[in-house]
C-alpha cells in the first residue's frame, strides 16, 4: 500500500484523504505503521494523509513542513536527536507543530522539548486514538494562534502587507535565491509625494485609503513570487525577483508607474497621489550584495530622484555614491556655518508699479565658506531641507533680519518692510509663531515690518499647520506672501479665507513672457484672480522693460528683479534706498 516518492527515495505517503495532513519522521518502519493505524483510527470519520519520512537529512525539512498541519518526529533517529531538529527548524521560523515521541518517559527530554519548541512529548507506549486526537487537536489551536501572532508580528495592520521586518527576511531569501539561479533581481523603494498633503486637506481616513488603495493595485501588478511590503508611513517597497533580462525591471518599473496614474475616490473627491521610485538592480554577475547594501542604493537613488524633482523614478548608479558623498560632506559643513559665521543676508528691493519706489525688500540667504567659495542657494537649501538644519538656518534668518531693521532704526534710517522665506518644516515646528513674536519683541520691531513667505506647495503641502501659523501671525500684524505662484496647486476656496495679503508670480513665467503665449496668459489669470480677491500682485524676475509691459498691473502691485536691482548688502541697500528717494525728487 506504501508507494515511492522519485524526488525523496527516503519518503513514504500513505494516501487515505486529503483533509488533514501529518507528517511522520521516523527511521522504524514498524513504529511508523503503528503511529500511522491510531491516526487512522482517531480520525476515523474525517479523512488525513499521512507522509512518511524515514532519513530527514535526506529533505530540506524546514521547506517539507510547510506543507503539513502537524509533524511526529522520534527522539532517537539517526546522528541527530528529535530534540534537535526541532531546535534547528524552530530557529528557521517554522511554525508547524512538532509532537516528539520516544520510547521512554524522561523528564528532562520533556522539559528541553518544550524549551527548544515541540508542542507536545508523547511516550509511544501510551498511545491511544483519544490521545492524538486531543493532542492534534491542541497542536492545531496552537498552530493557528502562531500564525496570528506571526501575522501580527510581520504585517502591516493596515494594509496587510509585510512589514520592514518580513520584508528584510524575504529580500535576504530572494537576494539568495537570485545569486543560486543566475537571475536579476530589483529592489524598488516608492515614497508617495504628496501623502502629507492628502492627510492635512481630507483627514486621516482619506489617508488610510489611499494607502490601502495603493498597496491593493501594487499587488496586482506584480507576480506572486515579488515581494511587496510597507516600511512605514507612506514608503512603499516591491521586490522584482529570478527575471533573466533587465529589459524585464524596465517594463515592470512601468506598470508600478501605473498604478499611480488613476485617481482613488474618497467620499466622491477624487485623490491624486504621485509617486518617487528609487531602482536597485542585482546582476547575475554582482557578487552576491547583503539587504542593507540594495536598500542603500535604492534610498539614494531615492535620494537623488527627490531632490531633483518628484513624480518620476531613478535607477541607483555608481556614481550616484560621489555625489552622496559630497551631498554628506556639505550637510556637515552646514550645520557649522552659522557658528562659523559663513551665512549672511543679502537684500533685493521691491519696487511700487504706482512710482517705482522701494516699497519693501526681500532677504536672501548666501553662503561663503571659511575657504572664500561662494555656494548658491540652489545647493545648499535642499541639503538643508532633508537634514531639517533648516529649522536652525530658518531662524537665524528671522533673528538676522530683525536685527538689521533694528540696527537701521537705530541709526535713523527710513526702513521698508522685508520679505523672509519660510519652509514648511519651520512651520510645523513646534513654537513656530511664538519664536517670530518673541524675536519681534526682542528687537522692538513692528509686525508689519516682517513679511514671511511661503511657497504654493508648501502651503497646500502643510495646511492644517499653516493655517493655524497663518492666522496667529496675521492677528499680531504680520504679512504672509504665496511665493512660486503658478508653479504649484491651490484650492481656490482655501486660499480665499487664508490672511494672505501677496501673491508672488515665480520668475519661470516671466523669463519668456514676451514670446510665450501661455506664460503671458498664465500672468493673466493670476492678476486677475489677485485682482478679484483683492491681493497685491509681486512679480519677480522682471529684468527688461518689454518684460514689465507684457504685465497687465495694478497701481498697488509690486516689481522685483534685476531691472531695478540685484540682491544687494545691507549697507548697499541703505544707499540704494537713499539714491532712489533722490531720483524721484529731483524727476519731480
Amino acid at each position: 500500500m506504501d508507494r515511492q516518492i522519485r524526488a525523496f527515495p527516503e519518503i513514504k505517503v500513505e494516501k487515505v484523504g486529503c483533509n488533514l495532513l501529518v507528517l511522520i519522521i521516523d527511521d522504524d518502519e514498524v513504529d511508523f505503521l503503528s503511529v500511522k493505524r491510531l491516526l487512522i483510527k482517531a480520525f476515523n470519520t474525517q479523512q488525513i494523509e499521512v507522509t512518511w519520512i524515514r532519513d530527514p537529512a535526506a529533505v530540506d525539512l524546514v521547506a517539507q513542513l510547510q506543507s503539513y498541519d502537524i509533524c511526529f518526529i522520534d527522539q532517537n533517529i539517526g546522528q541527530l536527536s528529535g530534540i534537535e531538529i526541532i531546535r534547528r527548524v524552530t530557529q528557521r521560523g517554522n511554525i508547524t507543530p512538532m509532537v516528539l515521541l520516544t520510547g521512554v518517559d524522561d523528564q528532562q527530554i520533556d522539559n528541553k522539548a518544550s524549551e527548544y519548541g515541540a508542542s507536545d512529548y508523547l511516550t509511544k507506549d501510551e498511545l491511544t486514538p483519544q490521545l492524538l486526537n486531543r493532542v492534534i487537536r491542541f497542536s492545531l489551536a496552537q498552530k493557528e494562534h502562531a500564525k496570528k501572532l506571526t501575522k501580527l508580528a510581520y504585517t502591516d495592520g493596515l494594509t496587510g502587507l509585510y512589514n520592514r521586518i518580513k520584508f528584510d527576511q524575504s529580500l535576504s531569501f530572494a537576494l539568495s535565491t537570485s545569486n543560486r539561479t543566475n537571475t536579476f533581481l530589483a529592489l524598488l523603494i516608492i515614497d508617495l509625494d504628496n501623502f502629507k498633503s492628502i492627510n492635512d486637506n481630507y483627514g486621516h481616513q482619506a489617508g488610510d485609503k489611499v494607502l490601502a488603495d495603493i498597496s491593493q493595485r501594487l499587488q496586482q501588478a506584480v507576480r506572486k513570487s515579488d515581494i511587496v511590503a510597507r516600511l512605514g508611513g507612506d514608503e512603499f517597497a516591491v521586490v522584482f525577483t529570478c527575471y533573466k533580462h533587465k529589459d524585464d525591471i524596465s517594463s515592470l518599473k512601468d506598470k508600478i508607474l501605473e498604478v499611480f496614474a488613476e485617481p482613488i475616490t474618497f467620499e466622491q473627491q477624487s485623490l491624486h497621489c504621485q509617486a518617487s521610485i528609487g531602482i536597485s538592480v542585482v546582476t547575475p554577475e554582482q557578487a552576491s550584495p547583503g539587504v542593507s547594501e540594495v536598500v542603500r542604493e535604492a534610498d539614494n537613488a531615492l535620494y537623488q530622484i527627490k531632490g531633483q524633482g518628484k513624480n518620476a523614478c531613478l535607477f541607483f548608479n555608481p556614481m550616484m555614491r560621489d555625489s552622496l558623498a559630497k551631498a554628506a560632506d556639505l550637510e556637515r559643513a552646514l550645520t557649522q556655518a552659522i557658528n562659523n559665521n559663513e551665512l549672511y543676508l543679502n537684500f533685493q528691493p521691491k519696487v511700487s508699479v504706482s512710482d517705482h519706489t522701494v516699497c519693501g525688500a526681500e532677504a536672501l540667504l548666501r553662503w561663503r565658506t571659511a575657504e572664500g567659495e561662494n555656494i548658491g542657494p540652489d545647493t545648499f537649501i535642499p541639503v538643508a531641507e532633508r537634514s531639517r538644519c533648516i529649522l536652525d538656518i530658518g531662524r537665524w534668518v528671522i533673528e538676522q533680519s530683525c536685527r538689521q531693521m533694528r540696527e537701521w532704526l537705530n541709526q535713523g534710517i527710513e526702513i521698508v518692510p522685508i520679505a523672509v522665506n519660510i519652509s514648511p518644516l519651520q512651520i510645523e515646528e513646534p513654537g513656530f509663531a511664538a519664536h517670530i513674536l518673541q524675536t519681534l519683541q526682542k528687537y522692538d520691531i513692528s509686525p508689519h515690518l516682517l513679511e514671511l513667505e511661503i511657497t504654493e506647495t508648501a502651503l497646500m503641502q502643510s495646511l492644517c499647520h499653516v493655517t493655524e501659523s497663518l492666522k496667529d501671525l496675521a492677528k499680531i500684524g504680520c504679512r504672509w506672501s504665496i511665493d512660486d505662484f503658478g508653479t504649484g496647486y491651490s484650492s481656490l476656496s482655501r486660499l480665499n479665507v487664508l490672511p494672505i495679503t501677496k501673491i508672488k508670480i515665480d520668475r519661470s513665467f516671466i523669463v519668456d513672457i514676451e514670446t510665450s503665449k501661455p506664460s503671458q496668459k498664465i500672468c493673466n489669470i493670476i492678476i486677475a484672480l489677485a485682482n478679484t480677491l483683492d491681493l497685491t500682485v509681486v512679480v519677480e524676475g522682471v529684468e527688461t522693460l518689454a518684460q514689465l509691459h507684457c504685465l497687465p498691473l495694478a497701481a498697488r502691485d509690486e516689481l522685483q528683479g534685476y531691472l531695478f536691482s540685484r540682491p544687494l548688502s545691507a549697507q548697499d541697500l541703505v544707499s540704494y534706498l537713499a539714491e532712489t528717494k533722490l531720483s524721484i525728487a529731483s524727476s519731480q
